[in-house]
Order: C-alpha cells, then structure tokens, then sequence
C-alpha cells in the first residue's frame, strides 16, 4: 500500500500531464473547462484518491465530490462524463505501473497483480462514492424545488392534493 502511495506521490506530474491531455479529447463535455480548472481539479482528485487508498477513508473523497456534483450540475455536465473522467485514472495509471513491475527482479507479475487489485478495488470505492454523492445532491435539488413549489402553491391558496389529472 505504501509502495502504491509512493508511486501515485513519485509520477502526480506525470499522471495528471497525461489526463490533461487525454481527458479533452476523449470527453467532449471537457474541452469548455479551463486548462487550469481541470488541472486543479485532477489534483484534488489524486489527493482524495491517495488518502482512501492509504489510510481507507473516505471523507476527503466525500468533500471534493460534494463540491464537485454541484459545480458540474451547474455546468450542465452529465454525470457520465464525470465518471469518465474519473475512470481514466485507471487507463492512465495502468500501464506506468506495468513499466515499474515489468523490469522487478523476482515476482514482477504477482506484486504487479497484487497492485492492481488494490488500484481497482480502490478506483471502485471512489466510483461508487462519487455516484452515491451525484444521485444524493440530485435529490437535494429535487427536494428544494418540490419544497419551493409546495410552498408557492400553499401561498396562492392551491392544494395539489385534490387535483386528479386523466388523460385520455
């Protein structure tokens, strides 16, 4: 685990060189985010990332995606490119750590797998959060607004409750 953090530590720059480079392309939605923004955000990301994948918790995640679902709502951005992005880590990750086990004098392959399985098992927590984080502020914002209209329609004297519309 120790090794994973200082490796993610060793490569940051190169690793968020290369999603800077990959992530405009690949995601369209992207390309209207500043050069900066972007690069910012990635290193929050890598941040949150490293602390669950070292120490297991989440909260930092859980922070930086809270600010996260709500800038990017704002921004009209679907939650699927926000996974994309997050999922590029992998795709970017993956082979520079195939690099640093290819050349390891014994075991390279199993410590490679070993790697992995830690990378992805991890990559699922933060995938799963960050879903859990969207849908959770979605909700909120529908709740608001349901909260809003109830309210706006109890000032005008309006009970929805005895509205019954049929279509035909």
């Amino acid at each position: 685990m120790i090794e994973l953090y200082n490796f993610l530590e060793n490569n940051r720059t190169q690793i968020i060189s290369a999603l800077l480079t990959r992530i405009p392309k690949d995601i369209p939605a992207y390309s209207r985010v500043a050069r900066n923004d972007l690069k910012q955000s990635l290193e929050y990301l890598l941040e949150a990332y490293t602390d669950l994948l070292v120490t297991g918790d989440d909260d930092s995640q859980k922070t930086y995606f809270k600010f996260l679902a709500k800038l990017r709502v704002s921004q009209s951005f679907k939650l699927g490119d926000v996974l994309h992005k997050h999922m590029l880590i992998m795709a970017v990750v993956r082979p520079m750590i195939q690099q640093k086990f290819r050349d390891h004098a014994g075991d390279g392959l199993g410590l490679y797998n070993k790697a992995m399985d830690v990378l992805e098992r991890t990559h699922f927590q933060s995938v799963s959060l960050m879903c859990q984080v969207w849908s959770d502020y979605i909700k909120s914002r529908a709740d608001e607004h349901n909260e809003y209209v109830d309210e706006d329609n109890k000032q005008l004297g309006v009970d929805m409750s005895k509205f019954i519309l049929f279509r035909g």
